[in-house]
C-alpha cells in the first residue's frame, strides 16, 4: 500500500505549519520544502519524526521533478508565495515567479510526468473586484495589487490543469486568516499589540483605513475544513467563516478586554493606508460546503479570536 505522504511547498508559514501538525496526526509523512532550511527550523514550533524539511527552488523543474520522484506524494499543498499584497506594489517580480511561475512548474511537471496526486494550489479573496455584494466563485475578477494578479493566474492555470488536462487539481480562495504565527506588521496582530501597549505603558498606535471589513478566520480552523474539501472531487472553493467585522470593530474588542476606550490610544496616519485597498471583503462561502456536504462551524471569530491572540500575547511577554 502506498505510503501517506505529503508535501507543501513552501510551508514553513502559518498555514503550512498548522496544515503539517493536521496531516502528521492523520498518519501521513509530510515534507515541507523551504528556500532556506534554518530560517524554516526557527519558524515551524514543533518536531516530529514524521516531518521533514527540504531545500527547494519552486523555479527549478528538474528539482520539482526530482522531489516527486523520491517521495511519490499523495498530496502537494503550494504555498510559496510572497503572500503579502502591500509589499507586492514593491516586489513585482518576486510575488509574481513566487506564487504564478512556481505553480505552473508543479502543475507541469505533474503532467508531464504523469504523476497520480492531488495538488492543492493557495490562492486568495485577492483575486476578485472591489465589491459590496458577497463573494461567490462566479463574482468578477479584477485584482487590484500584482498580488492579486499574480493569485488570478495561478487559480486560472490550476483551474484550466484540471479541466483540459484532467490533473487532480484544486484552487483553495482564502480569506483573511489568523494564528499565533501570523507576522506581527498585519493588521490583527498590531491591533491586539497596541491594546497591550495602551495597557501597560499608556502609549498610542497609528494606524490606516479602519472601516474595511474582513472575515477574520482562525488558521487551524480553515486547516481543518481544506482538508475536507480536498476529500472531495477537484474543484475550486471558498475558505472562509462568512463572519465579516470592520477593523474598528476588532480594536474595540482588543480595548475593551482591558477596559480601554481605543480612541484614547489610536491615531490615524494617512501614509499607512494601503496603495490600493478593498473596503469590503466578505464571502459566499455556502454553496461550496452545501455541494460538498460540509457543515462548517467555526469557534473562534471576532472577540474570541482577538482575546485568544491577546492572551498568548500576554504569556508570551512573561516567558
Amino acid at each position: 500500500m502506498k505510503d501517506k505522504i505529503s508535501i507543501i511547498a513552501g510551508g514553513s508559514g502559518q498555514f503550512g505549519v498548522y496544515l503539517s501538525q493536521f496531516l502528521i496526526k492523520k498518519g501521513y509523512k509530510t515534507i515541507i520544502t523551504t528556500r532556506n532550511i534554518n530560517i524554516a527550523k526557527k519558524k515551524i514550533p514543533f518536531k516530529n519524526k514524521n516531518l521533514f524539511l527540504t531545500k527547494l527552488n519552486v523555479l527549478n523543474k528538474k528539482e520539482i521533478k526530482k522531489l516527486i520522484f523520491k517521495y511519490d506524494p499523495k498530496l502537494i499543498f503550494y504555498f510559496a508565495s510572497q503572500s503579502s499584497p502591500k509589499v507586492s506594489f514593491k516586489k513585482e517580480k518576486i510575488t509574481f515567479s513566487s506564487n504564478y511561475d512556481g505553480c505552473k512548474n508543479f502543475l507541469e511537471v505533474i503532467q508531464n510526468e504523469r504523476v497520480d496526486c492531488k495538488f492543492i494550489n493557495a490562492t486568495s479573496s485577492e483575486i476578485f473586484s472591489e465589491t459590496k455584494k458577497r463573494i461567490n466563485l462566479k463574482s468578477k475578477k479584477n485584482p487590484i495589487s500584482p498580488y492579486g494578479k499574480a493569485k488570478l493566474m495561478s487559480f486560472n492555470k490550476t483551474k484550466y490543469f484540471r479541466e483540459k488536462k484532467k490533473i487532480k487539481a484544486y484552487n483553495a480562495i482564502i480569506f483573511n486568516t489568523e494564528s499565533f504565527l501570523r507576522k506581527r506588521d498585519y493588521l490583527i496582530p498590531k491591533i491586539c499589540i497596541a491594546a497591550i501597549n495602551a495597557y501597560k505603558f499608556n502609549s498610542k498606535t497609528a494606524f490606516g483605513n479602519l472601516d474595511i471589513s474582513r472575515e477574520w478566520n482562525w488558521c487551524e480552523e480553515q486547516v481543518k475544513y481544506l482538508t475536507y474539501f480536498v476529500r472531495k472531487n477537484p474543484q475550486d472553493f471558498i475558505l472562509s467563516n462568512g463572519k465579516p467585522y470592520t477593523a474598528k470593530k476588532m480594536i474595540n474588542f482588543a480595548f475593551k478586554y482591558f477596559n480601554l476606550d481605543f480612541k484614547k490610544f489610536v491615531s490615524y496616519k494617512k501614509n499607512l493606508l494601503r496603495k490600493k485597498d478593498f473596503r469590503l471583503k466578505h464571502s459566499n462561502h455556502i454553496p461550496c460546503l452545501n455541494r460538498n456536504n460540509i457543515n462548517r462551524k467555526s469557534k473562534i471569530y471576532g472577540k474570541k479570536l482577538i482575546h485568544t491572540l491577546i492572551k498568548y500575547y500576554l504569556n508570551e511577554k512573561r516567558n
